[in-house]
């Protein structure tokens, strides 16, 4: 299981595990000029022998860091590859300076808001209607507590 920075040429895989994960996709053309014009946006993807089984984007704006999505494969869930993922790029965060990141989660996502309360994110306020027919709560978290190691 490795971590590595996303290129355009992962943007199927991306596309495939978002349909997989989330029944829905923000599509080719999105991602094709996420990776082509925004210079804030950084996809990272986890791989196991190769093959792409889960990525995550951010968008990092001075020192902080928002999580755009985070997916994997829904037959590769509960496997780990999410906390790998998440781990790495939390480190790399921390190492490119980032003081704080955010996310929104859907507020009937336990499982997503407990992974992510693991790593010391904490609620700080809902958006009403933020997804079709329900609200998410956006959660942050501040690193000025956190280190890098290995």
């Amino acid at each position: 299981m490795q971590v590595r920075k996303a290129v355009i040429e992962d943007i199927e895989t991306i596309v495939s595990i978002e349909e997989s994960a989330l029944q829905t996709s923000l599509g080719m053309l999105f991602f094709r000029q996420e990776f082509l014009t925004n210079p804030f946006a950084n996809y990272y993807l986890v791989e196991d022998q190769g093959v792409g089984i889960g990525y995550i984007g951010i968008r990092v704006v001075d020192d902080h860091g928002e999580i755009l999505n985070f997916a994997v494969y829904k037959e590769k869930q509960r496997q780990g590859y999410g906390k790998h993922l998440f781990e790495h790029v939390l480190k790399e965060m921390l190492s490119l300076g980032v003081m704080s990141m955010s996310l929104e989660v859907r507020k009937s996502n336990q499982v997503a808001i407990g992974f992510y309360q693991q790593y010391g994110f904490v609620e700080s306020y809902l958006r009403p209607n933020y997804y079709q027919n329900e609200d998410a709560v956006v959660y942050i978290k501040e690193f000025k507590d956190d280190y890098i190691s290995n």
